[in-house]
Order: structure tokens, then sequence, then C-alpha cells
């Protein structure tokens, strides 16, 4: 009897356990059009609040576990037919989401049609109803893929009075290979990330950071960071760190008394800091917030700058959604681009912008007084917006890319204080950052003063580096799929 009973009991636990194992898995697939083409951005949700969104490529992973095998899931995506099944169904494959057919332009039947001017009046007029960022914490999964793009980089000693020449060689031997790092090298880096942004209010945040990974060939990092500390580390092996000197560079005096001695700090140290990706997160955050002072989208918020065209209706869900094309009026609007606006609350579901052919971001032309130039080009991006329990809406997915021009060209010089000796440095660098940035939120809360106050923000940030990409570091989160690069990166020995 005691072995019939344990045999059962042993038997049962064997099937709980392949009960939590098959339930604690991690669903991966793609979302494809009825061409067989990848749709970008479709919706993969379980319950209210809990999903992620596929990639450029239709890719998805989710977690499935903690829900029950009749739980719905359910997969969407603008301008398609919504598929719903259930946990039990839901499988890692192909999932294909057919086109609605169209005819509501025929049967949308209201009370209040719309021109886009209407539509665009009520856009503004229900902005404080439909968004809100003040006394919030953001849970999110960020990613950023970034190199650089170089197109000339020449660095040299000009004029020494005390190197000896082979010293100078040494000097410029090292000065060519890092000229080389950043021309003949494509090496990508990938930076993944989980945190919640505590906000305040539209000016003050707070970051908590739970896990940060890099994916990286640290031999060839082209991140500007990594440049600076580069050149830095050149000009400190090769002068005599145990003196003082007079920094100048071009027709200014930077400091009249700088020591080498003990200069450890590395910018990559001060890059790293927690405050600066928490104001690079509140940034990306507000920016695309159309309730903010100056919002980035502004095709949202200004209607002056931009000309409109209501050019069909779609469905979201269950829901009726106006789709608006837009492209700049006034040289001071920079985007062409889609957003959808629901027909119930006028919120902007959905936007999708580039800058309008010719159009570039900030800028900084002192290339003639001090040998800088940097401008903002192509820069492109899509937002999308959920409706939270609270009643409003939050962004659900950011996605940003941009290229980022720089040219610098600027003499250093080092004068030791006592003998007056020099040494003139020319760096000369052209390139292109290229950046893609992308967030998906995974849970929104609503806060406190106090809630904010007693968060403790860290001070530096340490990174899990890897050498090639390894799903089950995000086991336990709902993160993006990654892009097949990025899977097939690998640091080869």
């Amino acid at each position: 009897m005691f072995l019939k009973n344990t045999s059962h009991q042993l038997l049962s636990i064997c099937f709980l356990l392949i009960s939590l194992s098959c339930f604690s898995q991690t669903i991966t697939g793609t979302i494809l059009d009825d061409k067989n083409a990848p749709i970008p951005f479709a919706a993969i949700q379980i319950g209210e609040d809990y999903g992620v969104i596929s990639n450029d490529e239709g890719n998805f992973n989710i977690r499935i576990s903690g829900f029950k095998n009749t739980d719905s899931v359910y997969i969407s995506c603008m301008g398609y037919e919504k598929i719903g099944l259930q946990v039990q169904e839901f499988e890692s494959k192909e999932y294909v989401l057919n086109d609605f057919v169209n005819e509501l332009s025929e049967v949308y039947v209201t009370d209040r049609k719309l021109g886009v001017d209407s539509i665009l009046y009520y856009i503004n007029k229900n902005a404080s109803k439909n968004y809100k960022l003040d006394q919030t914490a953001l849970k999110m999964f960020g990613r950023r893929t970034e190199y650089v793009d170089g197109k000339a980089a020449d660095f040299e000693i000009e004029k020494s009075s005390n190197f000896k020449k082979k010293q100078l060689e040494a000097f410029n031997k090292d000065f060519d290979l890092l000229e080389q790092s950043l021309l003949n090298n494509e090496s990508k880096q990938y930076t993944d990330m989980v945190s919640t942004l505590y906000i305040k209010d539209l000016k003050n945040a707070k970051l908590k950071i739970e896990k940060a990974v890099r994916l990286l060939d640290e031999r060839n990092d082209q991140s500007l960071e990594k440049m600076a500390d580069k050149g830095n580390d050149i000009v400190l092996k090769h002068l005599d760190t145990s003196k003082v000197y007079t920094v100048k560079s071009g027709w200014f005096t930077v400091s009249d008394s700088v020591s080498l001695n003990n200069r450890n700090d590395k910018v990559s140290d001060s890059i790293n800091a927690v405050r600066f990706v928490r104001e690079a997160a509140f940034n990306i955050v507000t920016e695309v917030n159309p309730i903010t002072e100056e919002p980035e989208l502004d095709f949202i918020t200004d209607s002056r700058k931009y000309d409109y065209e209501l050019k069909d209706f779609t469905f979201l869900d269950n829901e009726i959604v106006y789709v608006i094309g837009f492209k700049p009026r006034r040289g001071s609007a920079n985007y062409v681009g889609t957003m959808y606006v629901s027909t119930q609350t006028f919120a902007v579901l959905r936007a999708d912008y580039a800058f309008y052919p010719g159009r570039e971001g900030e800028k900084l032309n002192l290339r003639l007084i001090l040998g800088i130039k940097y401008i903002e080009k192509n820069k492109a991006g899509s937002v999308a917006y959920k409706k939270n329990s609270d009643g409003y809406y939050y962004p659900y997915y950011i996605k940003s890319e941009i290229d980022r021009y720089f040219y610098i060209n600027r003499p250093i010089k080092f004068i030791e204080n006592e003998s007056r000796d020099k040494v003139a440095f020319n760096f000369k660098v052209e390139g292109t950052f290229k950046e893609r940035t992308e967030i998906l939120m995974l849970d929104v809360n609503n806060t406190t003063t106090a809630d904010f106050n007693a968060v403790q923000e860290g001070k530096t940030l340490d990174y899990e580096t890897i050498q090639q990409y390894d799903a089950s570091i995000w086991k336990d989160y709902n993160v993006l799929e990654p892009l097949q690069e990025m899977k097939d990166f690998k640091v080869e020995d």
C-alpha cells in the first residue's frame, strides 16, 4: 500500500513538473501578412497588461509562465484582423494576419463626421485627458545599437621641442593604430537594459537599473567615450606625467595648470554614470509625450507647421482609427509620416515619422573657429501608445534611428610650465555615429511624491559584457526579440 501511494505521488509530481516546465517556456514566433512579408510592431498580448511587440523582421519572444492553459492570447496590428487563441494552442511558429477588407470609408457612420482640421483640434483639446507622465513609474526594456561609420582620421604630432625622433615615431605609430580602428572597423555594439524610470514631473526623474548587458568586441569598441579614452591613453603614455602643463586648443587656453599625474578618470566612467543613462531615457520618453512643453513630435501639437490629409480609416483591435498623413508646411517643420488616431478618444495611438528630405536636426557648426561640426541627419522613428488601467495613454513601444555626422579638426598644444617645452598635436576626425534605440514598456504604475523620494538612484552603471547573444540571460523578462544581425554577432578569439 505504501509503495502504491508513493508511486502515485511520484507520478503526480512528475506530471506537475512536466506541466510547470511546459508553462515556464518561452514562445518564439514570426508574424507575417498574407503575402508572406514580416509585420513589424504587431502586439502579442496575454491578458490585459502583459505582452511584447514583433521586431522589424516580424519576430517575437514572449514568456507564458504563470498563465493558465485557457487564458487568451491575442495577436493584432494596425490594419489587420486580430487573431485570438488560448495559451494551450500558442506555439512557436509563424502566424499570418489578414488585411481588413477596408470598406470603412463607406460604412463608418457617426453623428460627428469630422474633417482633418476638426480631428486635429480634438487631439489637442483632449491631450491632457489622454496623456500623463508625472507621478508614474515606467518599467522598461531598452535596446541600443550603435557604431561609427568613419570617413577620415588623421592624428599626429605636428611639432615638439623635446621629443626625439624615435619618440615621435612611437607616438605617431600609436595614433596610426587609432586611425585604423576608426576607419577600418564596422563592429557594432548592442546594449540591453531593464530599468524603472520614476517620474515626479516633467523635469524630475530617477532611474533604478535592474540589469544591463552589453554585447560588443571590446577590442573594436568605437563608441565616442572609448575613442576619447584611447586618445587620452596615448597622450598620457608619451608625456611626462610628473610635470604641469598649460593646455591650449586653437586660439584658446583650456587650462593654465594641468597635472597629468594620477589622471586615471576615463571619459567612459562619466558616460556610464547612471545620471547620463537616466537623462537619455527621460528624454526619449518625454519627447514622444504630447503634453510636454516642446515635444519632439510637433506634428501632433503644432498643426500650423504641417499639412495634413485624412487618408483612410482602419481598425486597431475592435476600434475604428483615423489614418492621417502629414508633411511640412513651413521650413521649421521636420517630419513627414502617418499617425493613427482613435475615433473615440482622439488619442494618437501610433505615429510613424522621418525627417522630410533635406531636413536636419540639431547642429553645431564652429568649423572655421573651433574646427568642430555636428549635424543630426536621417532621423526616423515610431511610437505606439496603449491605454493603461488609469485611463491614460502611455508609450508602449518607441523606436528611434538617427545618424549624427561629426567633424573635428583641433590642434591641441601642451606647454610645460617650467621649461616651456611644447608638444603640439593635431586631431582630425570625420564620420557618422549611427544609433538605433528601442524601448518596450513592461509595466506602468502610478506613484506618489513619497515613492519618488524613497528611490535611491545609483551612481555608476556596471554592465555585464558578453561575446555573443544569449537569450537565457533574459529568461525572466519579456524582451524585444533581437534582429538576426544581433543573433549572429560573435566575438572571435
